[in-house]
This record gives C-alpha cells, structure tokens and sequence, in this order.
C-alpha cells in the first residue's frame, strides 16, 4: 500500500505538472470545435508546435507563404516567421521564440503559447477531453501548466551565464494584470513573495558577477515597483523589479552569494522564491570517550539523506536543499576510523559530505545547539545497531535520517553486485525533452540500489558513484577484477522518433540463461514498482558490458528519458527510490530462489 500510495502521489504530481500521460493521441480544439490534425501534435523543446492552417481554418487568418517567409494576418496584426529562424516580426517589431517554427511530417508547425498570446487567448489543457483547447472567450477560472526545466545545474559557472534555469508556463484565461507587490518575508529559507493575481508564465536565471536571481513574469503590466531593501540577511541584498518589454516584468533579487533556489506557485495566484538554506561551516570533532560528531553551522536545519558506499568503505550525507556558503574541500583527517572528509557541492540542491572510514559509522539524531549551529552525532556500528542503540538509551525506536531500513542485516549475505550506472562524466547520455541529462538520473537510481543492497548484507561494487567517465570496456573488467557474482547497468531509455516510446525493458547476456532468468525477475519487480508499461526483455550480444564478463548481467532500461512523462517521473527523487527498490526486489528474489 505504501508504494501504490506513492505512485498514486507522482501520477498527481505529473498530471499538474504535466498533464499529457495518455497513449492517444493528444485532441485540439479551438472553443468547442475539435480540429481535425493530419498529424499527431508535436512537442520541440517543451513548446507543443501546430500546423499553421489551424489558424487559417478556424481562426480567420490570411495565410501565405513564400520561399523566403510565411505570415499570418488577422484582423489587427500580422505576424511574420520564418523556417528555423527563433524570432518573428509583428507589424515590424521583432520577438523572441522559444523555438523556431518547423518543417514536420509536410507541415509547417509553429509554437502554439507565442501566437495565442499574441492574440489574447488562453491555451488550457482540457482533462475531459485529454486535449489542448485554444479558448477565445474567458472560461471559469481554471490553471493548468506545463513544465520545461534545467534543474541540474552546471557546476563550473561563467560570468552573467545562468547556473540554473527555470521556465514555466501557467495558462490562464484572465487578461494582463500587474505585479501588486514584493514581500521579503525572511525565515531560514529567505523566502520572497510575488503578489499577483494571475500570470501566464516566468522564467528564471541564477548569474554570477554579480550574484543574482532574476525572475521574467510574462504577461505582466503596470510599473515596477519600489526596490525593497533586505537588511541582516545572509542571502539577499534587494530586491527590484523593471519593465523588461512590453509584455515582460522583470524581477532581480541581489544576492551576497549565489545560492541554489526553488519557486512555489501559489494556488490562488502569486509566486513564492525560497532560496537554500546556507552551509557556512562543517568540521570533525572527536570527544574523550573517542566519539565522533559532524559539527556545522547553517541557517536552519536541513533534511539529511544517508547512503552507505563501499571500496573504500563511506558515509555519505546529502543536506537538501543546501547551498555550501564555503569552498569545497578534500582532505586526510586520520581521526579514529575516519581517514578523509570531503565537502563539496553534489547538485545545485544538495551538499554532499563524504567521511572514508575504516569500520562502519552512522549518523544519530541531529541536535541544535544552545550556542548556534548544529551537532550530528556518529555512531560507531551499522546502521542497525545505531537504530537498537537509540532504542536502548532513549526507551523508544527512533528513525536515523532517512534510512528506511529494507531487510534485516545478511540476508544477501555472501553476495557481491557491482551497480554499474550508466554514461556520466563527458557522456551525458540521452538528454530529455527538459534538459535532464541520463547520466544524473542512472546514478541516482544507482546510489539507492546499493544502500538497499548494502543494507541487506550484499557486498556493492560501483563502477561509478560520482559524476565520472568509466569506459564501457573498463565496466566489465571492474566486475571481473571484484570477482562479483552480478552485474548490474542501470539506465535511461530513448527511441529514434523521440517522445513516443514509453516503458520498462531489461536487457541481458544472448545466450546466457541464468542472465535471462535474472532479467526476467528483475523485470517483473521493476514494473510492478514503477507500474509503467512492461515492454520486453531482450538479449544483446553487441554491448561490451555484458561480452566483456562471464558473470550474470543485465542492462535495466528504466523508462524513457525522451517521452516527457517519463522524464518527469525519472528525474523525480522519490520516484528514483521506487525504481532503485523495483531492481533491489528482483535481485533479491532471482538469489534467493536460485541460491545453492
């Protein structure tokens, strides 16, 4: 029930985020009148494109082409495009696309959310009919969005270059309205509040030299409001606003110091930006009884995800929604049974500290101090043992952060599985319609299944655990040099007509059946976990993962990166935990029904 429950929430979230999930063919209509569309719509870059007789058949527009150009001329405006060209004039003022229009399939397709808002109407997406509909007069008040994103950050910024980039796109039926007003209301997330009643859009860019945030709301009119002036705050300096064009209010947050961020939008309207919380300090500290505690300050307590590596044996703890305020650092502490300690920025959300110990540790609870900052104790044992030790000292069970405990220790005991995630490093691999890149969400997935695995008393060998390039040929002899009894690839799907393809499949060894009865139970699990569409296992003697070995292995193609559903989902950390517990299922159940 947990898991149904779970997937039950992220087909919630998709269907506001996105809500196009059906296998038929998206519908158009423009009012109440369905279009009847030659071809299946098309979606570029996250901009759904039409035919441009649409707008001739059932809007009044006079439509011509010519060798150099095409327009359309309505009523009160002519707008005027061309093939491949990211820009259009109307009535010689000249506009930006977000992607140029298209020869697809004989037609000729251009983005639909330019020119409705260019004639004042509302593109919705309809539940009922699972389609898009151009409304031309003011329905009820009723929002959707469709979401396009670069959340996974470039580590090495230029100057006036955006570390991370944001766009979404909120249809809805109210004409222009102005921004009411800027509210600063502070917290440990330093968050700010955007009033607006309505809004059909914005975009965000995080720059460097100077540090800043800069938010684009479309769609809104009136006069910039007065800057507001942000006094004794770590993160923003200011924050001011201009008009950027016509249709266009500009939003520019000063920041002492670029920090990772999140935007909220508010049910009934408006924009909420809460920005990271702020890692200042972090240090080893040991006391007199030779016990060891993480000691940091930061601006609030952050939520702590732990993972559990091994060769070299690590602790690994994730702060969300962290910005380290510090320079990243790499050194030998050689303090008891830690050696190392390692701080860096993992992601744009996500601090990551790496402690290589020689015996296991575990985090406890963490405690804020009277003084300021924060105290994570380390537990000297396995993650269990913490968990009895909890229970013993305060009288009850305690959860350590975020460790969901899977099975009791050892029953994969005596297993070794080398988790292969896939691409990484100079290879991205496939790149969704959203600007995910394969190689984020293989080791992702891949990082969770080898804490179930480590849990469960297996032995895990990474052939990756960081965003590195390993050569295909050097990933088999990885698992050959560990003398490892599975092989385990981890990835991201795509099709040659990209977006249309949707699915779970396993790939295996040709001709290698303890590989195919491991793909076939790995399989199994995975799409019961993930309940996307089960499409196939299949064996492949051209991949230089499986020819390289003799042991048992398989390639877990998750869903496709390419289809923008599935991309939502797969970039979804929650649903990454799924997948992760799919693939731990399946080789938990082919071991233990195939153990001698």
């Amino acid at each position: 029930m947990k898991r149904v429950a779970l997937i039950l929430f992220f087909l919630f979230i998709l269907s506001i985020l996105y809500p196009i999930n059906s296998e038929a063919a998206l519908k158009l209509f423009v009012g109440n009148d369905e279009v009847e569309l030659k071809n299946s719509l098309v979606m570029i870059n996250g901009n759904f494109m039409i035919p441009m007789d649409v707008f001739e058949d059932y809007l009044g527009a006079d439509v011509k082409i010519t060798p150099e150009h095409f327009e359309m001329v309505f009523a009160d405006q002519t707008i005027l495009m061309q093939l491949g060209v990211e820009s259009a004039q109307i009535d010689g003022k000249t506009y930006q696309l977000d992607v140029a229009p298209q020869l697809v399939e004989g037609e000729i397709v251009v983005p639909i959310r330019f020119i409705a808002n260019r004639l004042g109407l509302s593109l919705v997406f309809d539940q009922d009919i699972m389609g898009l509909r151009l409304e031309t007069s003011k329905p009820s008040a009723r929002r959707e969005r469709s979401f396009t994103s670069n959340l996974f950050g470039q580590q090495d910024v230029q100057p006036d270059q955006p570390a991370e980039t944001e766009t979404i796109v909120l249809h809805h039926p109210d004409d222009e309205q102005d921004l009411k007003e800027i509210i600063f209301m502070g917290g440990p997330r330093s968050r700010v509040f955007l009033d607006l009643k309505s809004y059909t859009g914005y975009q965000t860019h995080l720059l460097t030299e100077p540090d800043r945030l800069v938010i684009d709301l479309y769609g809104v009119g009136g006069d910039p409001l007065p800057p507001v002036e942000v006094r004794d705050n770590p993160v923003v300096r200011s924050i001011r606003s201009s008009r950027f064009d016509e249709y266009t209010m500009r939003i520019v947050c000063d920041l002492h110091d670029s920090t990772g961020y999140r935007v909220n939008p508010w049910p009934q309207g408006g924009l909420e930006i809460e920005f990271n919380f702020q890692l200042t300090a972090i240090e080893l500290e040991a006391n007199d009884d030779d016990q060891f505690a993480l000691r940091f300050q930061a601006s609030a307590a952050p939520v702590i995800e732990t993972i559990y590596l091994e060769d070299p044996l690590r602790l690994v703890l994730d702060l969300q929604e962290t910005t380290l305020m510090m320079r990243s650092f790499d050194r030998a502490v050689n303090q008891g049974p830690v050696s190392r300690l390692r701080v860096s920025q993992h992601t744009p959300s996500v601090t990551r500290v790496v402690l290589q110990v020689t015996e296991p540790m575990a985090p406890l609870q963490l405690e804020q101090l009277e003084s300021g900052g924060f105290v994570l104790p380390l537990f000297r044992g396995t993650a269990s043992q913490a968990h009895a030790y909890l229970a013993q000292t305060q009288g009850t069970q305690h959860e350590i952060i975020d460790l969901d405990p899977v099975l009791p220790d050892g029953e994969l005991s005596g297993l070794t599985v080398v988790v292969d995630a896939g691409h990484g490093g100079s290879d991205p691999g496939t790149i969704g319609h959203h600007g995910t890149f394969e190689k984020d969400v293989n080791l992702a997935i891949s990082l969770y299944l080898g804490e179930y695995l480590s849990q469960a008393g297996a032995r895990v060998i990474y052939t990756r655990d960081s965003d590195a390039y390993v050569s295909i040929f050097e990933r088999p002899a990885i698992a050959t040099q560990a003398g490892a009894d599975l092989f385990i690839s981890v990835h991201a799907n795509s099709s040659i007509n990209r977006g249309t393809a949707r699915g779970t499949e396993t790939l295996y060894r040709a001709k290698d059946p303890v590989s195919e009865l491991l793909a076939r139970t790995v399989q199994d699990e995975v799409v019961a976990a993930v309940t996307l569409a089960n499409r196939r296992i299949w064996g492949r003697d051209d991949l230089a993962v499986f020819n390289n070995s003799k042991i048992p292995a398989i390639m877990v193609e998750v869903g496709f990166l390419d289809h923008p559903d599935e991309e939502l989902l797969l970039r979804a950390p929650g649903f990454q935990k799924v997948a992760a517990q799919g693939i731990f299922n399946g080789i938990r159940r082919f071991y233990l029904e195939n153990k001698r």
